[in-house]
């Protein structure tokens, strides 16, 4: 039984109650989440499988690190630590980026979601394996025609996180094509 304990809101973000993970999966509480996209310095994506054992959505490919906001804890929080929890990535907060926030509802799962997004990553990840069974930098093209193809094969946010990271106006585009320099 997990025991980590997560604050209930309401629709517009209000804190209006506390409980545990299990109880607001079980109940269909209103929580908060995260979502962090990780690119490459090529521009490549993250694209992980769920480990086998989750109770949510196990053995599905997802292109984030997708985790809950503890209680008293703030978004930027808790996407800092769920990228060092499932994959050994400490970085510095300012890395990164908020980009917008949507609504998830699916299943069990009803939560206002924080969608970041982390550029430029080229050090090691060390893959928890309970929470990923595998992981590996995909093209933005490959992703989307596997999201095309195969879409129940993927997280159900996955493709509303990509959408609005690409849709959303000139901070992403400005944020994915900054021009990079080789140094020497």
């Amino acid at each position: 039984m997990n025991m980590e304990h997560i604050d209930i809101i309401d629709a517009h973000d209000n804190e209006i109650g506390i409980a545990t993970r299990d109880e607001v999966h079980r109940k269909g509480l209103l929580h908060r989440g995260i979502c962090v996209l990780i690119f490459d310095w090529n521009g490549k994506i993250f694209v992980q499988k769920r480990s086998s054992i989750k109770d949510n959505f196990p053995g599905l490919y997802e292109c984030a690190v997708n985790g809950h906001v503890l209680s008293s804890e703030a978004y930027h929080q808790a996407a800092v630590r769920e990228l060092r929890e499932e994959l050994d990535i400490i970085t510095a907060p300012a890395k990164v980026k908020e980009i917008t926030r949507f609504g998830f509802h699916e299943s069990n799962e009803r939560m206002l979601v924080t969608l970041y997004a982390l550029k430029d990553f080229h050090g090691k990840m060390l893959q928890d394996r309970e929470e990923l069974s595998q992981g590996e930098f995909w093209t933005m093209q490959k992703l989307q025609n596997e999201l095309k193809k195969n879409p129940a094969k993927f997280y159900p946010s996955s493709k509303k996180s990509l959408d609005l990271f690409s849709e959303f106006d000139a901070e992403p585009r400005a944020f994915m094509n900054v021009k990079r320099t080789k140094l020497k």
